[in-house]
C-alpha cells in the first residue's frame, strides 16, 4: 500500500513541470526586444526594457495570485513567504553568477548580461505563479495562457 502511494506521489510530482507554463527562452526573448540592436548602447538599452517587461509580468502575476487566493489566508501567508524567499534566492543568485566581475573589469556588455540572467529568473518565476492562477494543485486545470489569467477576471475559489 505504501509503495502504490509513494509511485503515485513520485509520478504525480514527475508530472508537475509538464502542467506548468513554460517560460520564454532567453533566445527568445532577446529576439523579441533585441531584434534590431546593433550596438552595445542598443543592447544595454534592449536587455533593459527586456528586464522591465519581465519584472512587470512578475509583479501582475504576483499580485493576481494573491487577488485569486485571497479568501485563503493560509495560501496567502505562504505565497508572501514564498515570494519573498524566491526574491533572497534571485539576489544571491546574481550575486554568484557575477562575483567574479569588479567595476573595473565589468566592460560594455556587463548591464546586458546582467540584465538578460534577470530576466530570465524573472520569467521563470512568473510561470510557477501562473500555477496558482490556474489552481492546478487544487484540482483546477484553466487552460487561458498566464497573460490572460493575470489581466482578465477569473473565479476565485469560495471561501473554505
Amino acid at each position: 500500500m505504501k509503495r502504490a502511494m509513494l509511485t503515485a506521489l513520485v509520478g504525480l510530482l514527475l508530472a508537475l513541470p509538464a502542467w506548468a507554463d513554460q517560460p520564454s527562452s532567453d533566445k527568445e526573448a532577446l529576439g523579441k526586444f533585441c531584434s534590431g540592436a546593433k550596438t552595445t548602447l542598443d543592447m544595454n538599452q534592449c536587455t533593459n526594457e527586456m528586464l522591465q517587461s519581465a519584472d512587470r509580468e512578475l509583479n501582475q502575476t504576483y499580485q493576481a495570485a494573491l487577488r485569486k487566493w485571497t479568501n485563503y489566508p493560509k495560501v496567502v501567508d505562504q505565497l508572501r513567504h514564498s515570494q519573498r524567499a524566491w526574491i533572497t534566492y534571485r539576489d544571491a543568485d546574481i550575486a554568484a553568477r557575477f562575483a567574479d566581475t569588479e567595476d573595473t573589469q565589468r566592460g560594455t556588455a556587463y548591464p546586458s548580461a546582467y540584465n538578460a540572467y534577470q530576466s530570465g529568473l524573472e520569467r521563470e518565476r512568473t510561470a510557477r505563479l501562473c500555477e496558482y492562477l490556474r489552481g492546478a494543485s487544487y484540482g483546477e486545470r484553466d487552460r487561458s495562457s498566464c497573460a490572460e489569467l493575470a489581466h482578465h477576471p477569473f473565479i476565485v475559489p469560495s471561501a473554505p
